[in-house]
């Protein structure tokens, strides 16, 4: 485990590597080659530490380890010398075949050729520093904890557009302590973005059996996001990952035998309202997904929930699902869709959860999650939105938040003013709507009131308000008469 001083001090090595870029081009355009640095450096330490490091060949000769890169980091044509490096890694490892397409060190992207010279140089020494190196026992821990935190801060500078590859830790673990994979469970995602779902879910079942984690598959439509995700894959000890580039509805990847792949555990937290989805060919589509209804070609919203319910696997598949509100409550063919997954006894949960959690939005969200395994024919509304710590432009669920939300769900009970067992009936009544306000009333807290204290304490202040009245008298008549 990494002490906090171990992170901090992991956390402004990153932060100098982003004052390296800084005027030059903007961090979020460099956050690959960042990263790509980083797992170079890693992969070297690695090597070196087990004693059997690799030659990196090339045209100009040969690029051993990031140890040489950094004392040839004055020499001509460094940049090129860091790419040929990053091409054989990708040899190496076959999870990080492609990984690095879009990263060029000897690219105008970093400058004119004096400018970028002396920009790989800074990058490469900010790696050389102590704090990045990888050898020992918590190096993969460091290693991981570096990567993390290079993501999140990438998509503070990035704003808004930094939701498309990142989800909060906090609502990952919250994801993954609500559905609780187990170890040698498949997990997938279909909009993996980083990967952060997945690596969450596995860090999980990884410490409740003590070293095993899960198996982890994923599809991207972004190609600079899936070389992102199979970074982090890498940087966390999942090598054997699965991960697919391409757009789930249009060209689902991860499919076996014709039909699509099932998994124990499906996650995911989809860009909302996505309009060019597919939905002219949805009707004929061959994995059957749209059963249920086509959704509307606005939204892709339930296009999204259609294709994870589709990948459960029968038993007890489960899967959970960031959404915006409107998914909860829209007519028209969601309400259709929505009213066909909950009589077919699907709909197991649905927490609603603060605003500004998400960088892409400043909207409350909620969270919906499905079973296959439930036979109690009711749904559980859990209002967790008012209960987090607030932040300048992002809220954060805090531990005591996410403790409260699993437990409440693990019981399955009333609390008043939080949680409430609803029947299918009841939800009937309510035209399908799925809103957790229409089900959790919010109680407002009851204080109780000593009133005699009151009249204690409303006596003092009037004797102390005679008293400042008295002295007030006096100083005007001292000053009328001086």
């Amino acid at each position: 485990m990494l002490d906090a001083g171990t992170k901090q001090a992991i956390r402004l090595a990153l932060l100098r590597c982003f004052d390296s870029v800084r005027g030059v081009v903007d961090v979020s355009e460099v956050r690959d080659h960042i990263l790509a640095l980083l797992v170079l450096k890693y992969a070297s330490d690695h090597a070196v530490e087990t004693s059997h490091a690799v030659a990196l060949e090339a045209d100009a000769g040969s690029v051993p380890s990031f140890e040489r890169l950094l004392n040839a980091k004055h020499m001509p044509a460094i940049g090129q010398r860091v790419d040929w490096a990053l091409a054989d890694l990708e040899k190496q490892h076959p999870l990080l075949k492609d990984a690095f397409h879009s990263v060029r060190f000897d690219s105008s992207l970093l400058g004119e050729p004096t400018q970028r010279q002396h920009l790989v140089a800074d990058l490469l020494s900010c790696f050389g520093l102590p704090e990045f190196d990888f050898r020992g026992g918590a190096s993969a821990e460091a290693a991981s904890f570096a990567c993390e935190t290079l993501i999140s801060e990438a998509a503070v500078v990035a704003g808004k557009r930094g939701a498309d590859f990142f989800t909060p830790p906090e609502v990952s673990r919250l994801i993954a302590g609500i559905l609780r994979p187990e170890a040698g469970e498949s997990v997938g995602d279909p909009c993996c973005g980083s990967g952060t779902l997945l690596l969450t879910c596995s860090a999980f079942a990884r410490a409740q059996s003590g070293g095993e984690g899960c198996q982890l598959f994923g599809q991207e439509k972004n190609g600079g996001t899936w070389a992102l995700a199979k970074i982090n894959m890498f940087l966390h000890g999942e090598r054997a990952a699965q991960l697919a580039w391409g757009d789930t509805l249009k060209d689902p990847r991860l499919v076996a035998g014709g039909q699509l792949q099932k998994f124990d555990v499906v996650v995911s937290n989809p860009p909302f309202n996505v309009k060019d989805w597919g939905q002219e060919a949805a009707a004929a589509d061959p994995f059957g997904r749209y059963r249920r209804g086509v959704p509307p070609r606005a939204s892709a919203d339930y296009a999204f929930i259609s294709h994870m319910v589709e990948t459960l696997k029968p038993g007890r598949g489960r899967m959970a699902v960031v959404v915006s509100h409107g998914v909860l409550f829209r007519t028209g063919a969601e309400l259709q869709i929505r009213r066909q997954l909950l009589e077919e006894g699907l709909v197991d949960a649905v927490i609603a959860l603060p605003a500004k959690l998400l960088p892409s939005t400043s909207l409350p969200i909620a969270l919906l999650v499905l079973r296959k395994d439930k036979s109690d024919g009711q749904v559980l509304f859990i209002d967790a939105s008012r209960q987090f710590e607030h932040g300048k432009t992002q809220n954060k669920l805090r531990d005591e938040d996410l403790a409260q939300i699993e437990a409440t769900y693990v019981a399955r009970a009333d609390v008043d003013g939080y949680a409430r067992l609803v029947s299918l009936e009841d939800i009937l009544q309510n035209d399908w709507n799925l809103n957790v306000v229409r089900y959790v009333e919010a109680v407002e807290p009851v204080y109780q009131v000593d009133l005699e204290a009151l009249r204690v304490e409303r006596a003092q202040l009037r004797a102390e308000l005679e008293g400042l009245e008295s002295r007030f008298t006096s100083l005007i008549h001292e000053v009328r008469h001086a």
